[in-house]
């Protein structure tokens, strides 16, 4: 299962609401991760925990989407990096 949403905020907001059953893994890309401020980030590293996400940036991935995935074990990509 791979989901696209438009912010990181809405993935979280539809995770925490029922909508990607079955996900394990949120990726945003590493520009949109460090634009956070330090607050933030412990914000969505904490709301990752609570409902049991793994949280990575992704130096190659695109600033306009956050994935949301579950379903598989493959490995992350050499490219992402768990915050």
């Amino acid at each position: 299962m791979i989901a696209r949403c438009e912010t990181l905020a809405q993935a979280f907001d539809q995770l925490e609401g029922g909508e990607l059953v079955g996900a394990s893994t949120i990726v945003v890309s590493r520009r949109s991760w460090d634009a956070l401020s330090s607050n933030e980030q412990d914000i969505y590293r904490i709301r990752a925990d609570r409902i049991g996400i793994e949280l990575w940036a992704d130096d190659a991935i695109s600033s306009h989407f956050v994935e949301v995935r579950g379903g598989d074990d493959a490995p992350p990509l050499s490219t992402e990096r768990h915050v």
